[in-house]
């Protein structure tokens, strides 16, 4: 019978065909029943009952795969149809049913094969191996119309191979133990199942399990599954296609390399699982498509990747803690998300986390995350677009350098009570990042190291109300060339190291004396529409003005005074625009400085030009009381009478010609006192005549 089997086998055309009696037969050959071994087809009576058959034995201890196959192929009891089962055999020798094809479900239950079964290129319409122990199984190209069961306790220590196997109905694997260390244990390359693959409640493979180019029409279930491969891939499932569920959660497991680079599932669900495969990557779904939600609150040892992956839904990471230190922790560059992504409750990612050009078309919520990669980068997110929020408030914790560079949200940004640190480096970095709403750095947040937003647009409101900034050997806060529709520097101490708010551009400004410290805020170019909420004197802004660590410039002397004429505050326009030319000539050297007090406290720059009648008066006034008491000397008899008014009011005036000074010169000390009129005089016409033309208003 053997020798027909091989001859069957190695030559197709005779290859055994079904009988209408359920049996496999070889053409032309009659079939010999076996004395010891028959099939069950239809349910027996209980043992000890009337008309039990004589060879009906449950439970056979040893039988040789040449005998089972004998009972196989033997025609039923009957001529009834019904699944062939074989329960707790002992088969020795090898069990090949290559090529065969079977009209009833093979069901072999609890039996121990000595060597791996041959179910290559069978078709049949179920096969059954519940709690069978194998040292391997080959089933290649395997076809059935319903199910193939590998469960209950099913053990197999070597490769079970289900390459290009077809599966009309469901694969089960619940319960199995595959076993191969360091080789395959499961391989599903191009598998399909037309309905749903269980590998769950305890199962577990030790070795590589593949799936590649598999094709699963219902769900994947690897739930409570545990997948070990050190060193190696614990699951290979590129180009994987799942219709429905991928389950990986509830206690799923895999030490070594998971890889579904390239798949597509319906929905994605990891939630607890666990990945290890320390300075490798224990994830890898780059170019993953799921059409719903991918839920990923797992716990990882080594890098996951989810670059270029497309989910439909949610990408949900809440809980999750990411560990690759010193290496990337998220890989998820040109990653595109059509709803939110969570990184929420809890979420820890001790490595970098890189969003490179990824865009998200809700929200991005990292509330309380913490990003761990201290002397590194704990978020490189350049290009990044995110439709909604980006909202990284509430306890939000990343050391390391945090980079926006080209962000554009649609929404806000919240900084809210975050702490980012990354001392002697760049905490925040924000070139040419495009925010639509509001930026707010608001409620505790606290930076160690530079803040940088160069370049940033702000739709509404930059506010850091409450924000502790430190860089003490450089600069705490970078706003260079910011644009925002309202600036709100209010922060809740002074900050330890510069601001700069060079070329920025706000429609209103709101500020406090605590946010300036000393010679360390640079404004040139700075400038903003209005004074929103001021409350800080005048004196305390010109203060500021003249520390400027550039020394002199004009320009936020010019922008302070024109918001306060836009405000109606044109008194204290007035004191900017003098403090201006004050600054101004205090750069000149001896002589230019003589100028600046002289005009200073003449005209006060020719905004007060009133200050000349002011010393007008004076002088009048000293002027005629020396000259009453001197003694004056008549140089023209015909001159008018001496009055020391009119002599005073002559001696002062250039323009003025009352006769006095040509008729009456003084004597003794007089004589210098008149010299000194005559000098003021022209001091005071030439100081006038140039504030009322404007020629010393200017810069």
């Amino acid at each position: 019978m053997a020798q027909r089997r091989e001859a069957a086998r190695r030559a197709p055309r005779h290859a055994p065909r079904l009988h209408p009696a359920g049996r496999v037969r070889q053409p032309g050959k009659p079939a010999t029943p076996n004395a010891q071994l028959r099939s069950n087809h239809s349910r027996p009576p209980e043992k000890g009952t009337p008309g039990l058959p004589s060879w009906f034995r449950p439970h056979v201890e040893s039988i040789s795969a040449d005998q089972l196959m004998d009972t196989l192929m033997a025609p039923p009891e009957g001529g009834r149809h019904g699944p062939f089962k074989i329960q707790g055999a002992h088969v020795t020798g090898t069990f090949n049913l290559e090529a065969c094809t079977l009209d009833s479900p093979l069901v072999l239950e609890d039996c121990v094969f000595e060597e791996p079964p041959n179910f290559d290129e069978v078709t049949a319409p179920a096969l059954r191996l519940p709690g069978c122990r194998m040292p391997g199984l080959s089933a290649q190209q395997l076809r059935t119309t319903g199910n193939l069961e590998l469960n209950k306790g099913f053990v197999a220590e070597g490769v079970v191979d289900l390459l290009g196997a077809d599966i009309g109905g469901k694969l089960s694997l619940r319960g199995a133990r595959l076993s191969n260390p360091g080789g395959v244990a499961l391989n599903g390359d191009r598998l399909i199942v037309e309905q749903g693959m269980f590998c769950w409640e305890g199962f577990v493979a030790e070795g590589e399990m593949r799936l590649l180019g598999a094709r699963i029409a219902g769900q994947l279930s690897l739930s409570g599954a545990r997948l070990s491969n050190p060193g190696g891939n614990a699951l290979m499932g590129n180009w994987l296609s799942v219709g429905q569920y991928v389950l990986c959660k509830d206690g799923f497991s895999a030490e070594g390399r998971v890889s579904l680079a390239g798949g597509e599932a319906g929905h994605l669900d990891m939630s607890g699982a666990v990945f290890s495969n320390p300075a490798g990557q224990a994830l890898n779904a780059h170019g993953l498509t799921v059409k719903q939600d991918l839920v990923c609150s797992v716990e990882a040892e080594g890098e996951v990747v989810l670059a270029g992956a497309k989910i439909g839904g949610h990408l949900i990471l809440d809980g999750a803690r990411l560990t690759n230190p010193g290496g990337l922790v998220l890989k998820a560059d040109a990653l595109t998300v059509e709803r939110s992504v969570f990184c929420r409750d809890g979420f820890v990612a001790e490595g970098e986390m890189r969003l490179v050009g990824a865009q998200v078309g809700g929200v991005c919520d990292m509330t309380a995350a913490q990003l761990l990669n201290a002397g590194g980068r704990a978020l490189y997110a350049i290009r990044l677009k995110v439709g909604g929020d980006l909202m990284c408030r509430n306890g939000f914790v990343a050391q390391g350098e945090i980079s926006l560079h080209g962000a554009h949200v649609g929404g806000q940004i919240e900084f809210d009570g975050a702490r980012l640190s990354d001392s002697g480096g760049q905490a925040l970095g924000g070139l040419g990042m495009v925010v639509d709403q509001n930026l707010f750095f608001r409620d505790g947040f606290a930076a160690e190291g530079r803040l940088s937003l160069t370049g940033t647009r702000v739709g509404g409101r930059l506010s850091f109300i409450g924000a502790e900034l430190s860089d003490p050997d450089g600069m705490a806060l970078d706003l260079e060339a910011v644009r925002a529709r309202a600036l709100v520097l209010r922060l809740g101490c002074a900050p330890r190291g510069g601001i700069a708010l060079t070329n920025v551009q706000v429609e209103s400004f709101r500020d406090d004396v605590e946010s300036w410290p000393p010679s360390q805020v640079t404004l040139r170019g700075f400038t903003f529409g209005t004074l929103e909420h001021d409350e800080i004197d005048v004196r305390m802004r010109l203060r500021r003005l003249a520390e400027q660590p550039e020394g002199y410039v004009p320009q936020p002397y010019d922008q302070l005074a024109a918001a306060y004429r836009r405000d109606g505050r044109e008194e204290a326009a007035r004191r900017v625009a003098i403090a201006k030319q004050w600054h101004r000539r205090k750069v000149l050297g001896p002589f230019g400085r003589l100028g600046n007090w002289l005009l200073y406290l003449t005209v006060g720059y020719g905004y007060r030009t009133w200050l000349a009648a002011v010393w007008l008066a004076g002088l009048l006034a000293a002027g005629t009381l020396v000259f009453s008491r001197a003694d004056m000397e008549q140089a023209d008899p015909k001159g008018p009478a001496f009055h020391a008014f009119a002599y005073t009011l002559d001696v002062l005036l250039p323009i003025v010609d009352l006769g006095q000074q040509k008729a009456w010169h003084p004597g003794g000390a007089a004589l210098y006192w008149s010299w000194g009129l005559i000098t003021a005089g022209w001091i005071l016409t030439t100081a006038v005549v140039a504030g009322l033309t404007g020629i010393i208003k200017r810069d």
